[in-house]
């Protein structure tokens, strides 16, 4: 329970003041991540060496969720080693596919007129955080691809949903079955 209650303040500290909000001017790499069902984006700029990121900044036309999962994010990452960020990375993005898979399957009434049978469910927070964590792989693929000699302003990725209800239109990732 005290965990919960300190889980909720810390949500609640970077819903009111965002830490890591804005552009990074010296910026080593810079990774998009969109979703272009709502067109939304996340921007991450960081400053990293081989070893740590030094410094991280992120912006977003998206939802309060989205500054707010941009916050917290940047806040776990900035000063970690880069082993350390992408493996709170590959974490957060198990926990996010598990989300998705968890959403309830809509109620479906086949009464209604065809386009308003099933029930619409919203993805709207895993999204933001899918957003999140896809420009964090941007960044970290822009500061590789400089490495390799490929001068760009910064690199983007789209998005994958597995999700098969949603407000908006979603984009299919079909799991290879081992």
């Amino acid at each position: 329970m005290v965990e919960d209650k300190e889980l909720r303040a810390e949500i609640g500290k970077h819903l009111m003041q965002p830490e890591n909000y804005g552009k990074l001017e010296d910026a080593s790499c810079v990774g998009v991540g969109i979703d272009h069902a709502t067109k939304s984006y996340v921007i991450m700029y960081i400053k990293r060496d081989e070893e740590s990121i030094l410094d991280v900044m992120f912006g977003t036309n998206g939802t309060q969720d989205t500054t707010t999962l941009g916050s917290l994010f940047t806040e776990m990452i900035k000063g970690d080693t880069v082993e350390n960020a992408l493996e709170t990375a590959a974490a957060l993005e198990k926990d996010l596919q598990e989300s998705y898979a968890s959403l309830p399957k809509p109620k479906v009434d086949t009464s209604k007129p065809e386009g308003e049978q099933v029930e619409r469910i919203s993805t709207e927070h895993q999204d933001s955080a899918n957003m999140v964590l896809t420009a964090f792989r941007a960044a970290m693929r822009h500061y590789e691809r400089k490495q390799g000699g490929i001068e760009e302003e910064q690199f983007e990725l789209s998005i994958s949903k597995m999700c098969p209800y949603s407000t908006t239109e979603c984009h299919f990732v079909k799991k290879e079955v081992k």
